[in-house]
């Protein structure tokens, strides 16, 4: 019975062992497996950066799991996502595996990476630019298209424009013809009394000076000569 159980004992510790030197024959700055990444938290929040720390740590190792499980349609775990190589200035290199302990290949991390790249920059409350994954070209997100169209925007503008043109030439129009038509009415009064001072007897009086004719004064209104009532 202690036999079996000291079997059963050293059966478990050494396969723990060679799980862990076969990751770290994986997880190294050179490996064609690994990645690189750079986090700048000083640069991205000042004075409200946090500490990096193991759970920090943690929660990118779910992130990345998550990310694999989302590409990949497989199952991974944050056990899955190994870390190596950690620098004081935040800086690591990380390789996921399989069940099996097999890497994933680079290119495989990398479409997983580009697929959640906004999910790691909400996660850590960074960007591309101070969340680095070298070698990774950032993935800008895709422009929001308006719900109304440019075109049907530029030409409800130049309708309103138009239409608000053809008001003002409408008012205007009527301002003017009105203007015309009280001139014409005080005009023609005017007219009126110069011509019927003109005329006396039937003879127009301004007509005989113009004709170079002689302009008697006895048949021409005056209204000094009048008798007054």
């Amino acid at each position: 019975m202690w036999f079996g159980i000291l079997l059963l004992v050293f059966n478990i510790f050494p396969s723990r062992g060679s799980d862990a030197a076969a990751v770290n024959k994986l997880c190294f700055k050179e490996s064609p497996y690994a990645h690189k990444v750079r986090i700048s938290l000083n640069a991205a929040l000042g004075d409200k950066a946090y500490e990096w720390d193991e759970n920090e740590q943690f929660y990118f190792q779910a992130t990345m799991a998550y990310g694999m499980r989302k590409s990949m349609n497989k199952t991974f775990g944050v056990t899955d996502v190994h870390i190596c190589n950690e620098t004081s200035r935040i800086s690591f290199y990380f390789v996921v595996t399989n069940e099996t302990l097999q890497p994933v290949p680079k290119s495989d991390v990398e479409t997983a990476i580009r697929m959640v790249r906004s999910r790691f920059n909400n996660a850590f409350s960074l960007d591309d630019e101070t969340l680095e994954f070298i070698g990774v070209e950032p993935t800008f997100a895709p422009v929001a298209e308006p719900s109304v169209t440019v075109w049907l925007i530029v030409f409800g503008v130049v309708m309103g424009l138009v239409v608000v043109g053809l008001i003002v030439n409408i008012i205007t129009g009527y301002r003017d013809q009105r203007k015309k038509a009280r001139e014409s009415e005080g005009g023609g009064e005017e007219n009126e009394d110069k011509t019927l001072k003109s005329i006396e007897n039937g003879i127009y009086c301004n007509s005989l000076v113009e004709s170079q004719g002689w302009k008697n004064e006895a048949f021409c209104q005056d209204d000094d000569k009048l008798t007054k009532l």
